[in-house]
């Protein structure tokens, strides 16, 4: 396959998963920690997360050639990972808010993994731009 075919299918997945990971976390936290539901949506929220790395990864690896296609692929890279900031910020924000059915640690676990997203999208951010990456 050509490198527009993975790259595309990459965004594919990027797209799924950021909505995978917007509507899991919106549902884990209304599930208690000690029930089965909170474990699966709690594995789809980290497949999610793996998943979104992953995309973001894709054109980092195939555009590697000349210096216009490694300046392409880091911008598309660095967009990719703006994204994630912004929706794991909206996610972190809604889940970290008082909501009078939400359980208390189920919403506040739920948003510390997105502020973890978070952090892990900006350490990529500047390890992106670093010399001899």
């Amino acid at each position: 396959m050509s490198t527009f075919l993975f790259i595309l299918l990459g965004l594919l997945v990027y797209i799924v998963a950021l909505v995978i990971l917007a509507r899991a976390t919106r549902r884990l936290r209304y599930y208690r920690i000690d029930e089965a539901g909170f474990l699966g949506m709690a594995a789809l929220d980290i497949v999610a997360g793996i998943l979104l790395f992953s995309a973001v990864a894709t054109p980092l690896v195939l555009l590697t050639g000349s210096t216009v296609e490694t300046i392409e692929g880091r911008a598309l890279s660095i967009l990719l990972l703006l994204g994630i900031v912004l929706v794991a910020g909206g996610t972190a924000w809604r889940s970290l808010g008082w909501s009078p059915s939400a359980q208390t640690l189920s919403r506040l676990l739920a948003g510390l993994y997105c502020l973890l997203l978070i952090v892990a999208a900006l350490v990529c951010m500047v390890l992106i731009f670093l010399p001899g990456r």
